[in-house]
């Protein structure tokens, strides 16, 4: 059936009748509000390149997430900047870790305690590289500069990391990193420990982008070489790696 008999402005005639066929709505609980989590006490250090962001110590944070609970935000997504960082980036997955503090004070607050708590699974903020994972020499092509990000020995510290957190009070582990097989690696350590209901959000296509300098700022992140990013994430010109990997993530069992 065609125009006369079809008329698809009928249903756009009233505020009331677009409301009703709506197909999607944006509302506050819909919304994911990143904290970048600090050393420190009384801390809101403005972050240069995001006017209005803060890196913010664990008691800011909590003031920080109860008027984002306030407000009605479904949950927040939790960086860490840890007071020292090492090769293998073991504050990432440490007891007092500063985003294991902040999970722990955060659900404590009854207001805080009731967003979604999603933690961050990634080891640049907490590596003195930089990178995602850890850093060997590497004489193989596949990496420039003489050094390749190991991808099967990173798993471990990334489970590691996932678990710790899921520990602590995180609701989702969100890995970040790209690396190979982390869904799977993830979703078996956290089932080996016990934290079963723990889903897994996965990034699961990162594209290789300067979009991502001011995080890199944000989570003092910058890694000590760009050559080894391309092979990490991926390019904005392929689509079909992009959505196989998508695919691959989802049938790990997130």
């Amino acid at each position: 059936m065609s125009f006369p008999e079809t008329r698809m402005r009928r249903l756009r005639r009233t505020e009331s009748l677009r409301a009703l066929v709506r197909e999607t709505a944006l509302d506050p609980g819909d919304l994911i509000y990143p904290l970048f989590l600090c050393p420190g006490e009384g801390v809101r250090h403005e972050i240069s390149s995001m006017p209005g962001v803060f890196n913010l110590s664990v008691d800011e944070a909590v003031r920080e997430a109860e008027e984002a609970a306030r407000l009605g935000l479904g949950g927040l997504l939790l960086f860490g900047l840890p007071t020292t960082k090492d090769e293998n980036a073991s504050g990432a997955w440490d007891e007092n870790g500063i985003v294991q503090q902040g999970l722990r004070a955060l659900k404590a607050s009854p207001a805080a305690g009731k967003l979604v708590l999603i933690a961050d699974v990634c080891l640049c903020e907490y590596t003195s590289h930089g990178h995602c994972g850890v850093v060997v020499k590497s004489d193989s092509s596949f990496e420039i500069g003489g050094f390749e990000i190991e991808n099967d020995s990173s798993l471990d510290l990334l489970a590691r990391t996932a678990v710790s957190q899921a520990k602590a009070g995180a609701d989702i582990v969100a890995p970040s990193d790209m690396m190979d097989g982390r869904v799977a690696a993830i979703r078996h350590a956290l089932d080996d420990e016990g934290c079963r209901n723990t889903p897994i959000l996965s990034y699961a296509s990162k594209f290789a982008s300067a979009f991502y300098g001011p995080f890199r700022e944000a989570a003092d992140s910058a890694p000590s070489s760009e050559t080894a990013r391309p092979t990490r994430w991926m390019a904005p010109t392929c689509a079909k790696p992009c959505a196989r990997s998508t695919s691959t993530s989802k049938k790990a069992r997130t």
